[in-house]
């Protein structure tokens, strides 16, 4: 039995005993139980954008060794990759302090001497980590990603449309003009530190490439994907605002004390036909754990499973899972959120430029751990942004619980 089939037999059982609720056979716990089977099928969890210290490092390559995931290393093709041909081969050229490095010294990360500074890493290696990030982050696979070329530049919005109207014959025809405003982007770094042991470079049978690629990915994909939908400048010293704290945003509020189908229908229907088009409503897996039970007034459930090519929906409109989503929203509440927008359009995700990166042995960190004295090598990943809103009405948000 496949993992589909596996999965529509689970929604079918959910259904089905759901609806029965004899008693004596169905309890709360099993019901959670079911339900949290199919979410776990449908939409399994993602680890938090967190750093992994060098022992879960070490802990990580020995699972990533046994995984199907590590393939052989491809060779570069860049020029400069081809003078190694593998991530291995460019730090063990690094830490040798190779006449090779020289010339493909990075002019814009040329501080100081070779031994800490940075030196360009093969266009492959930024192209995986680019692409795998688009793979974990369910936000940027929606939003709408315009590179800048600039630090800060001004985006123009339209505020308000052209209007008509009807008038008599040889009557004063009216006059109508589109306003606009601006959206300022102002590109913000962010940076990931990896500190990598001798026995993990020299370890020919990882594929470094992957597998630093993925380390990298996660944490800068998951940590872009929450400022996005909860960043708070002020509450909590992020860099942007996300959707969650960006004025004009619709909110929806629970009619009652729990979650309803009606709290739902209030949120796909608080946005006009204009911000509602192509609309996808991002929520946490506890928050479709919760609406995956719910009914309408006939008795049907909002959660539609997936059928054929058909996405699984909520009253047909479809919606993403998103592992950086509170759960604990509210005070001495379980309360999650559930945003719904027209995120291809208003959510904007601006790189100003290719991943970079710095490689030392010899850095020491704010607690005095030396990367020399400890032998290991460490990577410093930055990348600039800009994660802007460009207009809080084209978004509506419902917290509940």
């Amino acid at each position: 039995m496949n993992e589909y089939s596996q999965l529509m037999n689970s929604v079918t059982e959910l259904r089905k005993t759901l609806e029965n609720r004899l008693d004596g056979y169905l309890t709360q716990e099993k019901a959670e139980k079911l339900v949290e089977n199919v979410v776990s099928k449908m939409h399994p969890a993602k680890s938090q954008a967190v750093i992994p210290s060098e022992s879960e490092i070490l802990n990580k390559a020995e699972s990533f060794k046994n995984s199907p995931r590590n393939t052989a290393e491809k060779s570069w093709t860049s020029t400069y990759g081809r003078k190694f041909g593998s991530m291995r081969n460019f730090l063990l050229a690094i830490k040798e302090k190779q006449p090779s490095l020289y010339d493909i010294k990075a002019s814009t990360l040329a501080e100081g001497t070779s031994s800490v500074g940075g030196y360009l890493v093969p266009t492959e290696f930024t192209g995986e980590v680019v692409r795998l990030m688009r793979d974990i982050s369910t936000i940027m696979e929606i939003s709408n990603v315009i590179p800048m070329s600039s630090w800060k530049r001004q985006i123009p919005k339209q505020i308000s449309n052209v209007s008509v109207g009807w008038v008599d014959e040889s009557g004063v025809k009216p006059e109508t003009n589109p306003t606009f405003g601006q959206i300022e982007q102002v590109a913000k770094v962010m940076a990931a530190v990896i500190k990598c042991s001798d026995e993990l470079i020299r370890d020919s049978a990882i594929n470094l490439t992957k597998f630093l690629s993925e380390l990298v990915a996660e944490a800068m994909a998951l940590e872009i994907e929450r400022i996005a939908l909860v960043g708070d400048v002020t509450g909590n010293s992020d860099p942007f605002n996300g959707i969650f704290k960006t004025s004009g945003v619709n909110v929806v509020s629970m009619a009652g004390a729990s979650v309803t189908f009606d709290d739902i229908a209030e949120l796909i229907f608080s946005l006009n036909d204009t911000y509602a088009k192509d609309g996808v409503i991002v929520l946490s897996r506890t928050g479709l754990k919760k609406l995956i039970k719910l009914k309408d007034s006939q008795n049907n459930y909002i959660w539609q499973p997936p059928t054929g090519d058909i996405p699984a929906t909520l009253w047909n409109t479809p919606y993403v899972v998103s592992s950086q989503i509170p759960d604990n929203l509210g005070v001495g509440t379980d309360e999650t959120l559930a945003i719904f927008g027209r995120f291809s359009k208003y959510m904007l995700i601006s790189p100003r430029q290719e991943l970079e990166v710095k490689i030392s042995q010899d850095a020491s960190d704010a607690s005095g751990n030396s990367a020399f004295m400890t032998d290991q090598t460490w990577l410093r990943f930055t990348q600039a942004m800009s994660i802007d809103v460009a207009h809080g009405g084209a978004f509506s948000y419902l917290q509940f619980k």
